[in-house]
């Protein structure tokens, strides 16, 4: 599996230092959560130092294609310290860490389809939009197998 390959100069250049150095901490305690993860794109849920979690997408290798579900970004169209946690923590993910985070969501859709269910793509869908929901169908997954 490859990710992006991001440039992260690119990705910080133009940032205040202190977004950049927040962006750094989080990822280094470990607030992302990669949930999906291709050669074009990185999906994450970055928590937030409030304990709400944003969804980013990133696409571009400078950043500038990034989106990020936070007030900072909704408001500013800036490039936010999630979107520095995010691909810091794909560019520091080793191989396997990138193959479990490419397969996330499949392996989601194959546990729902196991079950049976109607919505299983919908859930699915709704789960990349929604950390809570994508954590408790994992769970409720977990449990069951």
């Amino acid at each position: 599996m490859h990710a992006p390959a991001f440039d992260y100069d690119a990705v910080t250049r133009d940032m205040p230092e202190a977004r950049v150095k927040r962006g750094e901490n989080y990822a280094d305690k470990g607030w992302v959560s990669l949930v999906d993860v291709s050669p074009a794109a990185v999906l994450a849920h970055v928590l937030g130092e409030q304990g709400i979690a944003y969804v980013v997408e990133v696409s571009a290798a400078d950043g500038s294609d990034g989106r990020c579900t936070c007030k900072d970004f909704e408001e500013n169209r800036l490039r936010c310290k999630h979107v520095v946690a995010a691909i810091r923590t794909v560019l520091d993910a080793d191989a396997a860490t990138l193959d479990d985070a490419a397969e996330r969501l499949p392996r989601l859709l194959d546990q729902l389809e196991m079950e049976e269910r109607d919505d299983c793509d919908a859930l699915v869908e709704r789960a990349r939009r929604d950390p809570a929901l994508l954590r408790e169908l994992e769970g409720a997954a977990e449990a069951e197998g």
